[in-house]
């Protein structure tokens, strides 16, 4: 059953057979049953997403191109693919437009079909694949770099783990970070300008084992290959590295896979102090950085979804945000946050479920929009690298609606297998 409250875009990758999850739930939070991630006895759960991640391959690439009202604007009749919910009803008066309006062959999507592969976002062509290890919160992990031209990966992510970066289209690849031979691989993410990689390791001594557990935060330089560890003694979902200010942002997770703080790392002074923000109760949630790093956005899942923003360094300065979606995330290049909007039926966490809306709200000046009427993935699952489209989830089916954010045109198209982030291709 398709569960939109079990979504997240980065949430990826292969499962193992569901096991009960580990810890308790926060309090005043009621969380549906998850699956765990396992490995040598090992289980920690998949806090984020489970059923309906795996698309169901797609037979044939299918375009359908529809219009929604952008800004007040008038509509036209929309035409969803097959998988679509519900279509919007709109006014016949405006231009139609065409796929090739909307899509475009510079860019493309990295889909997670067995091992993950890119393809071009308007033909549907195979550009490369890689190999998609994973364990334990590699799921967090943000694969693509800020610019969409280079991938990250763990081969192998086990003891002696190896990260790897190469282009997106292909090519030679290098390793960037090679574990101690006890050490396996864990959450990384790329810095803000493109230029390095902060990423987890631990001795796979999490919940259950019974040793000493040794977990590690280490960064990368990629241009001089410079590794350094910065801190260890906490399992960390690094969220950001901005180089330019010298700090590390990172969850801190626990038993349940809960988020138990927010870690702020300084790398202006050594040793590198830790700043922690714990959370009490702890919290079933994701983090995001927006792209230029100043800004981090919280979204906890529980009875009720909420929004909150902060400042990277200041996390006292949490602003909550009126949410009335299922998934957020920041447009490149703006400090502004996207989720859709509108559900239909109100509320809807299963399928049939869609949304009409875009929305939009501005963390700098405050102001909240509507950009978008018509019919919408009711998850926003990421942008174009260069943010000129929205990337929606159709429930229930193998599609993704593409959205315009200048014309409010959309395309659906079709994919086989399951969306993780957008890429450049030229």
């Amino acid at each position: 059953m398709f569960d939109v409250r079990d979504h997240d875009p980065a949430a990826r990758r292969h499962r193992p057979p569901s096991a009960p999850r580990h810890g308790t739930s926060p309090t005043g939070v009621a969380v549906p049953s998850r699956p765990v991630i396992c490995e040598n006895g090992t289980c920690i759960v998949d806090t984020v997403r489970s059923r309906w991640l795996a698309f169901a391959p797609a037979i044939a690439m299918l375009l359908v191109v529809s219009c929604v009202s952008y800004d007040g604007g008038t509509t036209a009749s929309a035409t969803a693919a097959a998988a679509t919910a519900a279509a919007a009803t709109a006014s016949a008066s405006a231009p139609t437009s065409t796929a090739a309006s909307v899509l475009d062959e510079r860019f493309g999507l990295l889909l997670y079909d067995k091992d993950a592969k890119v393809r071009s976002e308007a033909s549907g062509a195979l550009i490369s694949s890689f190999p998609a290890q994973a364990r334990s919160f590699t799921f967090y992990s943000r694969v693509i770099s800020p610019d969409g031209r280079s991938v990250a990966y763990w081969d192998p992510v086990a003891n002696g783990a190896h990260l790897h970066v190469r282009p997106v289209t292909g090519g030679a690849d290098r390793v960037v970070l090679t574990a101690r031979p006890e050490m396996k691989g864990n959450a990384f993410t790329w810095s803000s300008d493109g230029t390095g990689i902060v990423a987890a390791l631990d001795n796979d001594c999490q919940e259950t084992c019974a040793g000493p557990a040794v977990n590690e935060l280490w960064t990368i330089d990629l241009a001089s290959g410079a590794t350094e560890r910065v801190a260890s003694g906490s399992i960390w979902l690094p969220v950001t590295w901005d180089r330019g200010a010298k700090r590390i942002a990172a969850g801190v997770t626990g038993p349940g896979g809960y988020l138990v703080a927010y870690d702020v790392i300084d790398l202006n002074t050594q040793p590198y102090p830790v700043r922690r923000t714990p959370y009490n109760p702890t919290v079933l949630g994701r983090l995001k950085a927006s792209s230029d790093a100043r800004y981090v956005l919280l979204h906890t899942m529980g009875v009720r979804d909420s929004l909150a923003w902060w400042p990277l360094a200041e996390p006292e300065k949490r602003a909550e945000v009126a949410f009335d979606g299922v998934a957020a995330d920041w447009r490149p290049a703006t400090s502004e946050i996207w989720w859709s909007s509108g559900l239909k039926p109100a509320g809807c966490r299963t399928a049939p479920c869609a949304a009409t809306d875009l929305v939009t709200f501005d963390v700098t000046t405050g102001a909240a929009r509507r950009v978008a009427r018509g019919t919408v993935g009711p998850l926003l699952v990421g942008f174009r690298v260069d943010g000129s489209a929205a990337i929606t989830a159709v429930p229930g089916g193998s599609a993704l609606i593409v959205v315009d954010v200048q014309t409010g045109s959309t395309a659906t198209i079709s994919v086989s297998g399951q969306f993780g982030e957008t890429v450049r291709l030229r």
